[in-house]
């Protein structure tokens, strides 16, 4: 996207070279030849920068500084003066200019000014990102899941496609916003910023000033003028997760400006246009919520072009084990601890523990593991109580187990190992098949009701149908 810049002088000639010049640089360039016309297009153009004599006929250059400011604090104003005319020079800069540049001059230089002030422009529209944004992109996309490998083809096809809205689908804390990263940042708009906003964290009547943002003196302490979040990523995207929180009336201003690409601030009279991605996720099932009138049809079908689904934790087998062992080598550096991995045990649990929280509960779980424990080894007495319960064997838990399968079968073995000593994991074993064969022979064979019974994932019943010759060959 070209950088605007917006070139005022008396002179048509003048106006007229620099625009052809700049125009060859690669900016956007509209001309302005007096203050009134000045101020008229500094507010519709909405340039980065703006390049103005010091002198417009009557007019005085250093006035139109302070002018150019209130209708945008962040545009960067250089200022070109005759060498005898240095002191007013510096009295703009006093005044918020950037530079001033001597007449006359060669055209390099003035790109020379152009490239640094753009620069500074960007600088402090990163830091208003930054204040706005208040977080830090700290996780990465873990998984080889057939699951996840198709959630990464659909990231590679919109990130070349980057005007496309997108809507992610998936429960809480599956990790809809790193899928929202990875498309912005695998695309051409990873220069630029993407914005965030948790839309059920804010009030509905701020929804709409925070997107949108207001002009001064818009409603009862607006004292000045604000830039909501699509102004400001111009070029970037807008993620806004929990997208089912917004209200009808601001999902009605949403719906118009995906139609349009234009907006306006509120208590504005001015459109202004954004090039802009957004990208929408939601943990609700929008369909429902069209049914039911909390949430507009005409939205809904608009945002629902290219859906992505998040799996849930339980659904994506092994990677619950790589994301567990991310998770320990992430909080083994931050808390300087040099525990090597989970023990046979605890892995089983893990991947039978069905994650009702999904990747934001298992690493607030490693963390919480991670800081308490010393020992060299994770194993099953370190998970919490919820969780190392799916693997402990306490007898009142089995007293519905048929007596013949938890004393041993021919496939689970008896109570007694090859040694003939007691052994645990026989034990476990044959109160697992005694589970499974019960909840199986209770849902008629049905696998995926079997599993709720259980409390366990599908893919986690179908690993234990397997181990104990449960599956039809």
């Amino acid at each position: 996207m070209k950088s605007k810049v917006l070139v005022i002088d008396d002179e048509a000639m003048i106006c007229k070279t620099l625009k052809a010049g700049l125009c060859d640089m690669g900016y956007s360039v509209e001309t302005a030849f007096n203050k009134e016309d000045a101020l008229r297009k500094a507010a519709s153009f909405k340039p980065s920068l703006v390049l103005t004599d010091m002198r417009l006929g009557n007019d005085n250059g250093i006035e139109l500084i302070d002018d150019i400011k209130r209708i945008d604090h962040d545009i960067e104003v250089i200022v070109m003066t005759a060498y005898s005319d240095i002191v007013s020079a510096v009295s703009a800069i006093k005044k918020g200019a950037f530079d001033y540049i001597n007449k006359p001059f060669e055209l390099d230089e003035i790109g020379i000014i152009l490239e640094r002030a753009l620069e500074n422009y960007k600088i402090k529209n990163k830091i208003l990102i930054l204040e706005k944004q208040n977080q830090c992109f700290e996780e990465t996309m873990v998984g080889q899941s057939d699951l996840m490998k198709d959630v990464y083809e659909k990231i590679e096809i919109l990130s070349q496609n980057d005007s496309v809205t997108v809507l992610i689908l998936g429960e809480t804390g599956t990790g809809k916003e790193l899928v929202a990263d990875a498309i912005h940042n695998h695309s051409i708009r990873g220069e630029f910023p993407i914005l965030k906003i948790n839309c059920s964290a804010i009030p509905g009547h701020l929804v709409e000033s925070e997107l949108f943002g207001f002009e001064k003196n818009a409603f009862t302490g607006a004292g000045m003028k604000k830039k909501g979040l699509l102004e400001i990523a111009n070029g970037g995207t807008v993620f806004l997760d929990e997208l089912g929180e917004i209200p009808l009336d601001i999902q009605a201003k949403l719906l118009r400006f995906l139609e349009e690409r234009k907006f306006r601030r509120i208590g504005g009279l001015e459109d202004i246009e954004v090039d802009i991605r957004i990208i929408t996720a939601t943990n609700k099932d929008l369909g429902l919520a069209v049914k039911e009138k909390t949430f507009r049809e005409d939205l809904y079908y608009r945002l629902n072009v290219v859906p992505i689904t998040v799996p849930p934790l339980r659904d994506r087998g092994n990677d619950i084990l790589l994301l567990a062992k991310y998770f320990l080598k992430k909080y083994n550096k931050t808390f300087k601890k040099e525990i090597k991995g989970f023990d046979g045990q605890a892995e089983r649990v893990l991947l039978l523990y069905p994650w009702p929280g999904n990747i934001r509960e298992l690493k607030n779980v490693i963390e919480r593991i991670v800081l308490l424990t010393n020992d060299e080894w994770i194993a099953q007495k370190h998970l919490p109580l919820e969780i190392g319960r799916i693997g402990q064997a306490g007898s009142e838990d089995f007293a519905d187990v048929p007596a013949e399968t938890a004393k041993g079968d021919e496939n689970s073995g008896s109570d007694t190992g090859s040694e003939g000593r007691f052994s645990l994991d026989y034990k476990l074993d044959a109160i697992e098949k005694g589970y499974l064969v019960k909840a199986l022979e209770k849902h008629g064979g049905n696998q995926t009701k079997a599993a709720e019974e259980l409390g366990v994932s599908r893919f986690a019943l179908r690993r234990k149908m397997e181990k104990h010759n449960l599956l039809e060959n």
